[in-house]
């Protein structure tokens, strides 16, 4: 695969990163650092790093991604998202998407919340959408479900990717296996976006925590697991 098309695969993975809590876990975390495996058809192909902090009313949320072995070429790629935790759910106010081997194609937005716009600063050139309540990033789309579980059959929300705003439908259901990972078994309900691209795991007893993500893109398989968790 094209170390580029690599890129934009780990970054919808990473729109991804998964996050599951200790046994212990009752209520959100202050501070988290996680490990996943990304896999394609099966082989890992990277690993991702994750730092979550709660502090007060703020959130601050860093990812970073590596490839192992040929997609070593790919860099580093790093996510942030930082905002508040207000009405019980995440509020985005920055967010950013970097590539250490083409620092040009950085990704910045920010969420004016007052005025109700997104101002998008994509390969230097600036765009604006409008700023709908509920609306995540890339990065918080992941872990705004630890303040916010889905409630019904359909969840409707729109992201941002840095890029443009969309908006998604998740589509409900109980998963009646338990789903294994390296972090541990898990109940699970899945979330399945309705372009039938991306399914989303979260762990029923663990708080709706995401424990696995499954991306198809022109017939290739992408899974994002959970491998360790340290933290409180």
């Amino acid at each position: 695969m094209h170390p580029l098309r690599l890129h934009s695969l780990v970054a919808r993975c990473l729109a991804a990163a998964l996050l599951v809590a200790t046994s212990g876990l009752s209520a959100a975390p202050k501070q988290l650092s996680l490990k996943y495996d990304l896999l394609q058809q099966g082989v890992t192909i990277a690993s991702v790093k994750d730092q979550l902090t709660v502090t007060g009313n703020k959130y601050q949320i860093d990812s970073l991604a590596e490839g192992k072995g040929i997609y070593k070429l790919m860099g580093e790629r790093t996510l942030s998202s930082q905002g508040d935790v207000a009405d019980n759910s995440l509020r985005p106010a920055h967010f950013e998407s970097r590539q250490s081997k083409h620092a040009d194609k950085a990704l910045i937005s920010d969420f004016d919340w007052g005025k109700k716009v997104l101002k998008m600063q994509v390969k230097g050139e600036q765009q604006s959408e409008k700023l709908s309540k509920g609306t995540q990033d890339l990065l918080s789309v992941m872990y705004c479900w630890m303040w916010q579980p889905p409630k019904g059959k359909q969840v409707k929300l729109a992201v941002t990717n840095g890029k443009k705003l969309s908006p998604h439908t998740f589509v409900v259901t109980e998963e009646s296996t338990p789903l294994q990972t390296e972090a541990g078994t898990f109940n699970v309900i899945k979330l399945t976006d309705s372009d039938g691209e991306k399914i989303l795991y979260l762990a029923r007893d663990k708080g709706y925590l995401p424990v696995k993500l499954v991306v198809t893109d022109d017939g290739k398989r992408m899974e994002q697991v959970i491998t360790s968790i340290t933290g409180q």
